[in-house]
C-alpha cells in the first residue's frame, strides 16, 4: 500500500461480527501504510465516528442490527463525500450491488475472498478508482451484456408474418410479377409493399433488403 504523502489510510471497520473484526484488525496491524482507527458493530456508531474521527475509507458491512450498509453509506456521503466507502458482504445480488453503488460506495468486496483482496481494493479504492469482486464484476457485466443485446432487440422493427415473407421473396430475387402471384394480389400491391418495407427497415436499395435478410436468419448467405 502506498500513498503520496507516506500518510498511512485511516481505516474505520463497521461489521457486526466479533470474529471478523477481531481478524481483520490483526491483518490490518501487520499493514504499515494502514491505520486502523476504530472498529465498530452498528451503522449508528458509524454515522457517528464517521464525522468525528474522519477515516479515509470505511470498511462497510452490508447487513448491520440498526441500519443497512447501503443506507449508512448514503447518510455518511450526504455530509462527507470525500470519505471513500468499500462495502464488505457475504452475498451480492444484482439489487445489492447496484444499491451499494447508487449510494456511492467506491467497492464492493465479499468476504469470501482472501484478505489480500481487500487490500487491493483499499489500494485501487484510494487511488481514485472503482473496485469489484471477481464474482461481483463479472455479474454485472452479465447484466450489462443483456441488456445491450435487449436493448438492441427492442430498437430492431418487428415484421409481421407476410412482411417476412416478403421480404424471404425479394432477398430470393424473386420477381414482383412472382411474388404478386404467390400472395394471390396485383403487381402494383407488390410493389407498394415492398417501399413500405423498405422504409420500415431503413433499406434505400434491393440489395439492402437481402443482406437485412441474412443478416436476421430470414434466408441463407
Amino acid at each position: 500500500m502506498t500513498r503520496d504523502l507516506g500518510m498511512k489510510v485511516k481505516i474505520l471497520l463497521v461489521d457486526d461480527h466479533p470474529m471478523l473484526r477481531h481478524g481483520m484488525s490483526q491483518a490490518m496491524a501487520e499493514q504499515p501504510n494502514l491505520a486502523l482507527v476504530s472498529e465498530i458493530s452498528n451503522a449508528s456508531e458509524a454515522l457517528k465516528l464517521a464525522e468525528e474521527l474522519k477515516p479515509d475509507l470505511i470498511v462497510m458491512d452490508l447487513h448491520l442490527p440498526d441500519l443497512s450498509g447501503i443506507e449508512a453509506t448514503r447518510k455518511i456521503l450526504h455530509v462527507q463525500p470525500a470519505i471513500k466507502i468499500i462495502i464488505f458482504s457475504s452475498s451480492a445480488t444484482r439489487s445489492e450491488v447496484d444499491k451499494a453503488l447508487q449510494a456511492g460506495a467506491s467497492g464492493y468486496v465479499l468476504k469470501s475472498g482472501e484478505v489480500a483482496e481487500l487490500f487491493h481494493a483499499i489500494d485501487r479504492v484510494m487511488a481514485g478508482k472503482l473496485y469489484l469482486s471477481p464474482e461481483v464484476a463479472q455479474a454485472v457485466l452479465e447484466h450489462y451484456r443483456n441488456s445491450l443485446r435487449e436493448e438492441f432487440e427492442q430498437s430492431q422493427p418487428l415484421l409481421s408474418k407476410r412482411e417476412k415473407h416478403l421480404l424471404r421473396f425479394v432477398a430470393e430475387g424473386r420477381r414482383n410479377k412472382e411474388i404478386a402471384a404467390q400472395f394471390a394480389i396485383s403487381i402494383k400491391t407488390v410493389e407498394a409493399s415492398r417501399s413500405r418495407l423498405m422504409k420500415k427497415l431503413g433499406c434505400s436499395s434491393s440489395a439492402e433488403l437481402v443482406r437485412y435478410a441474412i443478416r436476421e436468419g430470414i434466408v441463407a448467405a
